[in-house]
């Protein structure tokens, strides 16, 4: 049993306690107020009768009759005169009445005796002594030989007068005795006796109504404060740094005080590894010379920028320093190193100033530079051209810098893109100096068709998976990676998500494709029990009723969500953020595991992904570039598999391109991979190699 119903229980048996003492304590001050009523009612009975029998004369049968009479007036239950030592001389006696009143309970009658049978026993009848006449009898408490006697008994009250000459019929005696003992009115006893313990009840109930009253409302404050702390206690058990409220209660102030610190302290921690494991990627992936990415970098982040789906168009510019070799020369290392690095300044400042902008150094002479935006490349190449030509590095004798580049670039691969790029700068190489290409536009028919082309194969589910296996070092099959293929064209292929994920995107779509892969997916683990991933987006997330009807489809699902793992690729901002945290928890409690992909560009968001609830992390391939033969990047990516392990997730590395560094790569400490290397069908969904299922 737990600590909270063990400290309910004892309470309450506590309460308990208190209260049948409390009710003990109330019947006893009834019983012993009517003991009292009573003694004093047979007190005054006897003085009054000794006082009435003395004013009656001793001859004859006057006090005789007289105490008949008053007897059978029927409220004594004994009436006795007696003459000393212990003789009886007249005698009437009945039985107590113990009927309960009506509004008494027959069972507190039973708990609770009347006073007259809780009294001493009356005395025994004693043979009456030989007939001596009465002598005059004093009032209670009047001068003379053995005034009268009123013994403490509480159930019995007597009166005695000095003795008179003899009657006829009553021999002589000193002393006369009066033993007078009330007829007990058990109705009224008792209903004084249960109107105590009744409102001592009264007032008992009413006050356990307010201590249970007061015990729910500190309960209620102490279980939320309770959980708080424990809420944390997990959250740390899982890496989850989440500082709570420090509540009132003293105790558990410390505790969550202590929490709090030990937090602070984790979060700094792996604050400071991340920055480690940031510096490493730069060293890893950034010319020392200029500070840019390398070309690998470069391209893979190009890459990404042509196929974002919300971007209509982008552009690329290069810059080249023709005769960078005799700059050399000419003017040493120094020198052509503080024009690298001009250029270098010159392009950063476009990466700092547009969102999604990037720069990279492609070769020893060649920059690039890609913006997220179409229509102001040219506008762009002059500026960057009369910006460097303002430069002192600039203005040596036989510097020359040229630029090139594309407008307008849709739908195209990087390395198309570049070709592009490339063609234009050789123009501006051969004599024109800056030179910028646009490439039309489609018509808006055609995009007005393509988009409808598309949602209409998503209402009538012209969709299905691929499959691309996730297998650990042993071979075994973590999951299927299934991205969606969309048949645009009635009978036609099966088209990739780069030929329409940005129409998609444009079309607001993609709460639509989230969906149908999700379906697609259960229903495929239904068929076979294939563990298998899909892509959901966190802004389809914003939509108006996608979360709910996904969580809904998961809840259908049964025990083969258990088997599904959903991925995101964005960083998310404050609102995909937000809807990641609400929606997160609930995927997992049905047994959902949640990963981010493409993954490795900004080693310190993963601890703010890891409290959103993920439970792996895909490297990206252009992270793993080089990590065969180059050092730099070996260290990188090993201590980013560190940095994941160290927040208590899974490490899975992407697009494995070969064996050599698929072994690599698991001597560095990966969980998974993915890529042509772990067996790959032509067509990108069929499965081939040796793929087992995992336990």
């Amino acid at each position: 049993m737990s600590l909270t119903p063990r400290v309910v229980l004892w309470l309450v048996g506590v309460w308990l306690l208190v209260a049948a003492f409390a009710l003990g304590v109330a019947a006893w001050l009834a019983g012993d107020a009517q003991a009292r009523l009573w003694a004093e009612r047979n007190r005054a009975e006897a003085a009054a009768s000794a006082t009435a029998l003395a004013r009656l004369p001793a001859e004859g049968d006057s006090r005789r009759q007289w105490l008949a009479t008053r007897f059978a007036r029927g409220d004594l239950q004994l009436l006795a005169l007696r003459g000393a030592p212990h003789a009886t001389l007249v005698e009437h006696r009945r039985d107590a009445a113990s009927a309960a009143p009506g509004d008494v309970p027959a069972w507190f009658a039973a708990l609770l005796p009347t006073a007259a049978e809780a009294a001493a026993p009356l005395p025994a009848p004693v043979a009456s002594a030989e007939a001596a006449p009465l002598a005059p009898l004093a009032p209670s408490g009047a001068a003379g030989p053995g005034g009268a006697d009123v013994p403490s008994v509480p159930a019995e009250a007597t009166a005695a007068a000095p003795a008179a000459p003899a009657a006829a019929g009553i021999g002589p005696s000193p002393t006369l005795r009066v033993d007078v003992l009330v007829q007990a009115r058990a109705a009224d006893l008792q209903r004084l006796a249960w109107q105590v313990v009744r409102g001592v009840a009264l007032a008992c109930a009413a006050a356990t109504l307010l201590v249970v009253a007061a015990l729910v409302w500190l309960g209620r404050r102490w279980q939320r404060s309770l959980r708080a702390a424990v809420a944390q206690a997990q959250g740390l058990a899982q890496l989850q740094f989440v500082e709570a409220p420090e509540p009132r209660w003293p105790e558990l102030g410390q505790l969550t005080r202590a929490l709090n610190a030990v937090v602070r302290r984790l979060r700094e921690q792996v604050a400071a590894q991340a920055e480690q494991v940031a510096a490493l990627q730069r060293q890893a992936q950034t010319d020392a010379v200029s500070g840019l990415p390398l070309r690998g970098f470069f391209v893979s982040r190009l890459a990404d920028l042509l196929a974002d789906a919300r971007l209509p168009a982008a552009s690329l510019l290069l810059v080249r320093i023709p005769d960078l070799a005799g700059l050399n020369e000419r003017h040493g290392r120094e020198v052509a190193d503080r024009l690298l690095a001009a250029v270098a300044d010159v392009l950063l400042t476009y990466v700092e100033r547009i969102p999604g902008a990037a720069a990279g150094r492609l070769a020893g002479a060649d920059f690039a530079l890609a913006l997220p935006a179409a229509g102001a490349a040219r506008e762009t190449a002059a500026a960057i051209q009369a910006a460097l030509a303002a430069a002192p590095a600039a203005r040596l004798p036989g510097v020359r810098v040229v630029v090139g580049g594309c407008d307008g670039l849709r739908g195209l691969s990087a390395s198309a893109a570049l070709a592009a790029a490339d063609s234009a700068l050789a123009r501006a190489e051969a004599g024109e100096d800056c030179v910028v290409e646009d490439r039309p536009e489609p018509g808006t028919t055609g995009a007005r068709a393509w988009r409808e082309l598309l949602a209409a194969a998503l209402d009538e589910s012209h969709v299905r998976l691929g499959a691309f296996p996730v297998v650990d070092a042993q071979g075994r099959l973590i999951h299927l990676e299934c991205p969606l293929r969309v048949q645009v064209e009635r009978g036609g292929e099966f088209l990739v998500a780069r030929r329409w994920l940005a129409m998609a995107a444009r079309s607001r779509l993609m709460p639509m494709v989230d969906l149908s892969a999700v379906n697609l997916a259960l229903a495929a683990i239904a068929e076979d029990a294939q563990p298998r991933c899909v892509h959901v987006s966190p802004r389809s997330l914003a939509s108006p009723g996608f979360a709910r009807a996904l969580l809904a489809r998961l809840k259908a699902g049964g025990a083969h969500a258990a088997r599904l793992s959903i991925e995101w690729s964005d960083l998310p901002d404050a609102a995909t953020g937000a809807a990641l945290r609400e929606a997160v928890p609930a995927w997992r409690r049905l047994g959902v595991r949640v990963g981010v992909e493409h993954a490795g560009a900004s080693p310190r968001s993963l601890p703010a992904l890891k409290e959103i609830g993920i439970d792996y992390v895909k490297v990206d391939a252009r992270h793993l570039l080089g990590v065969t033969d180059d050092e730099a990047a070996r260290s990188y990516v090993e201590s980013l598999v560190a940095l994941i392990h160290g927040l208590g997730l899974h490490a899975l590395a992407e697009g494995v391109a070969d064996a050599r560094q698929l072994e690599v790569l698991w001597t560095l400490g990966f969980d998974g991979a993915t890529g042509s290397a772990v067996g790959l069908g032509e067509a990108g969904d069929v499965l081939s190699g040796r793929v087992e299922e995992g336990a």
